[in-house]
C-alpha cells in the first residue's frame, strides 16, 4: 500500500449522535439519531430499530403514504447511495446506540450514598 493510500477511508466521514433514547413497552423504535456526512450534509429522523427477524437495524428518515390500493408505503426521504456510505452510516448510528446504552446503564446505577437527582436537572 503506498503512503498516500495508507489513510484512506472505506466510506464516508460520518459522525453519529443518539439525540432520542425510545423506551415504549412493544415499541420497535430503540433511538433516533442524526450523522453528520464528511461535515457537509446533516441528516435527522433515522431510526434505530429492533426486530426478532432482522435485530438492531438503522432506518433512514421516511414519509408515509397510502397507495391507491390502501395500503401503507414508505418512501425514503434521502439515502445513501452507496453500500459503503450506507455501511459507514449504519456502523456509526449502531456505535452512537451502543455507548448511548452503555452511558445510560451506568448512570442508573446510583449508590445509596449518592443522592437521587432529577434526570432533567440541569438541562
Amino acid at each position: 500500500m503506498s503512503e498516500n493510500n495508507k489513510f484512506k477511508r472505506k466510506g464516508p466521514f460520518v459522525i453519529a449522535k443518539i439525540d432520542r433514547m425510545v423506551d415504549y413497552e412493544g415499541s420497535h423504535i430503540k433511538a433516533t439519531a442524526s450523522v453528520t456526512v464528511a461535515g457537509a450534509i446533516a441528516i435527522h429522523g433515522i431510526r434505530v430499530m429492533q426486530s426478532a427477524e432482522k435485530g438492531l437495524y438503522v432506518l433512514m428518515p421516511s414519509n408515509s403514504y397510502t397507495d391507491k390500493k390502501g395500503n401503507n408505503k414508505y418512501s425514503d426521504i434521502c439515502h445513501p447511495v452507496t453500500a459503503k456510505a450506507r455501511e459507514a452510516i449504519n456502523e456509526k448510528v449502531l456505535e452512537a446506540y451502543n455507548q448511548k446504552l452503555g452511558l445510560t446503564k451506568s448512570d442508573q446505577t446510583v449508590s445509596e450514598e449518592t443522592p437521587k437527582m432529577n434526570m432533567f436537572q440541569g438541562m
